[in-house]
């Protein structure tokens, strides 16, 4: 039984495509998500300043400012520095998902895609990022446990 008190976990979608936006916010929103969006790069980092979100869905293929950059700024703000970022994009190349990767995301997720299969990797990455903070909220006491931060190579 889920409590009727508990926080919704805020996810930020973040596409130049409004009917992208549209439809998987919605699909969020039923499968019980807190749903921000922006429709640029720029848009994404001030909204993931301002509502510091659980988990962002980032894509790449924007005008302005791409989801590499994006996330690399993100990466390197300490207020936003620590939120999973999940690209979602059309680009299927094999160099594309390791820049992904190098640029700090913890998971590509190529279009078009199944719903029942985003929700799934959201669901999956918050719970990995709700386990690292209780392990890290655990380990304040114990010299050297945990005390390392995790970056990309």
């Amino acid at each position: 039984m889920t409590n009727p008190n508990a926080k919704k976990p805020i996810v930020l979608m973040v596409d130049d495509n409004p009917i992208n936006l549209i439809e998987l916010s919605d699909f969020l929103d039923e499968a019980g998500f807190e749903v921000i969006s922006a429709e640029s790069g720029a848009a994404a980092i001030e909204q993931a300043q301002a509502y510091h979100p659980d988990l962002i869905l980032l894509d790449v293929l924007m005008p302005d400012m791409d989801g590499f950059t994006t996330c690399q700024k993100l990466k390197t703000t300490t207020s936003t520095a620590d939120i999973p970022v999940l690209f979602m994009t059309a680009l299927t190349d094999t160099a594309d998902k390791v820049k992904g990767f190098l640029t700090g995301a913890v998971d590509y997720i190529t279009k078009p895609f199944q719903y029942e299969e985003v929700i799934a990797r959201v669901r999956t990455h918050l719970t990995l990022q709700r386990l690292k903070l209780e392990l890290l909220e655990k380990s304040n006491g114990c010299p050297g446990f945990l005390k390392m931060r995790w970056t990309p190579y």
